[in-house]
């Protein structure tokens, strides 16, 4: 059984670690780190666990991966696309990096249903496609929740069963949007600069 360490205890390190309870071994001492911190807190943490196996779960893969290159051989690079109120039907994971210690890893994504992504295209998904990718959709899903959660607030107190179908729809929006953690939201915002 792999064991791990989750580093981060925001909504999505307490999320991973409730996945992966039944599936690996959680432990401090472990040589392979999750981080699942904020972008901001890479560079540190990678350098607090220099040399063991890093495995970075972040929204942006580019600069997070170089981070973690900087302090480790053993880097893989694998971003979630789903959270604690996703649906477990349709998960995914890009991975953009890898090292011979990866499949250990990209097994246990996949023992919690998620498909692994590694090429788009035929092409193989590094960390600069990746933040391509996510630039054009993920920062405008993110601005389009933040609108959707300020329209719903203004029907607060309005029964459901009074609602239209569409604002409906609008509503589960921006319920899903609050699947997204405050440090995926600080990520998620540094790919503007590209």
């Amino acid at each position: 059984m792999l064991e791990l360490n989750i580093m981060g205890k925001g909504v999505f390190g307490k999320f991973l670690e409730e996945c992966f309870q039944e599936h690996a071994k959680l432990s401090d001492k472990a040589d392979t780190v999750i981080l699942a911190v904020p972008v901001s807190a890479y560079e540190a943490v990678a350098k607090e666990h220099a040399g063991k196996h890093l495995v970075n779960v972040c929204s942006v893969q580019s600069k997070t991966n170089a981070a973690c290159l900087k302090h480790s051989k053993y880097v893989t690079g694998i971003h979630p696309m789903f959270g604690a109120k996703s649906p477990k039907e349709g998960r995914t994971c890009i991975v953009t990096q890898t090292c011979d210690k990866s499949g250990e890893v990209i097994r246990l994504f996949e023992k919690i249903g998620a498909e692994i992504v590694t090429q788009v295209n035929g092409k193989q998904i590094d960390g600069k496609m990746h933040d391509d990718m996510m630039r054009r959709t993920h920062l405008p899903v993110l601005a389009f929740g933040e609108l959707a959660a300020l329209i719903v607030e203004q029907a607060n107190g309005i029964p459901d069963n009074c609602l239209p179908t569409s604002f409906k729809r609008l509503k589960a929006l921006a319920e899903q949007m609050k699947d997204m953690s405050p440090g995926t939201v600080e990520s998620i915002r540094s790919n503007l600069q590209g």
